[in-house]
């Protein structure tokens, strides 16, 4: 299924029910939450949620939100109602927020130096980069995936241990002579959109800034990579289901929609 994104609204991120069938999106500069139930969409929490910056289901019912305006968890269910509040003043400073089973990362731009917010008082981990302002983030059940959208295109994970485990690093030499003399000649018209726990594995999307190229990485359960695919259209992943072979991507043809593919597994095709 797709859905639009409403015309002017500028999509920040989006998230899936555990069983694929729920879509939260929010939005740059807008208040509160979008919930799509199949085609039909309902914005909630405009009130209760200044600028979210996270969104993370405990259910098929419930979800928590991260309101980076008011430094605070919000937690409600799917048809609006707020059930509960809590403060996490960290997220006032923070650009993105990401939960897993262990509680919510932050990620801290403005703060000297740039760090990731660790959950349950394990303090913050500051990435050995030196490209560390353009860190965005992602959760799987168990871990948080932490990735540059600029070049080196550092990707890391980091588990319930809190010990980060880098992806291998993006290099030329993995694809066709025009994209791989573009990474040598500038990396920087290529971004690094996001990484999506796919599986067992790992599927990162990179842009080409002047053109409508595409990339699609896949990298194993030890992030290693395996191989990509090339497309000639505006496409990336942005979500996976955690109970379902679902994944949700973003992608822009007359319009910005959001649009849901169901995956299978084949280890032996290319």
């Amino acid at each position: 299924m797709s859905v639009a994104v409403p015309q002017g609204r500028l999509l920040r991120n989006a998230a899936l029910s555990p069983s694929g069938e729920l879509i939260v999106a929010w939005f740059h500069a807008d208040p509160g939450v979008r919930v799509y139930r199949g085609v039909v969409a309902t914005d909630i929490l405009a009130h209760e949620v200044g600028r979210a910056i996270g969104v993370g289901f405990l259910d098929e019912a419930r979800l928590e939100i991260v309101d980076a305006a008011a430094g605070a968890v919000v937690v409600a269910d799917t048809a609006g109602d707020v059930l509960s509040r809590r403060w996490l003043p960290t997220a006032r400073g923070a650009s993105a927020a990401a939960r897993t089973v262990t509680g919510w990362f932050l990620a801290l731009p403005g703060s000297a130096p740039p760090r990731i917010q660790l959950p349950g008082g394990r303090g913050a981990w500051t990435p050995d980069s030196t490209y560390m302002r353009t860190l965005a983030l992602a959760a799987g059940d168990d871990e948080v995936i932490v990735w540059q959208s600029s070049s080196p295109f550092h990707t890391w994970r980091i588990g319930m241990n809190s010990v980060p485990a880098e992806l291998e690093r993006i290099t030329p030499g993995w694809f066709a002579d025009d994209v791989a003399h573009s990474l040598r000649l500038d990396a920087g018209i290529w971004s690094s959109t996001s990484v999506v726990a796919v599986g067992s594995g790992y599927v990162q999307t990179m842009a080409h800034r002047g053109t409508d190229r595409r990339l699609l990485l896949w990298f194993d359960s030890l992030g290693r990579f395996v191989r990509h695919a090339a497309m000639d259209a505006p496409f990336g992943l942005v979500a996976s289901a955690a109970d379902a072979p679902v994944v949700l991507a973003v992608r822009t043809l007359n319009t910005t929609e959001l649009v849901k593919y169901s995956w299978e597994s084949t280890p032996d095709s290319p």
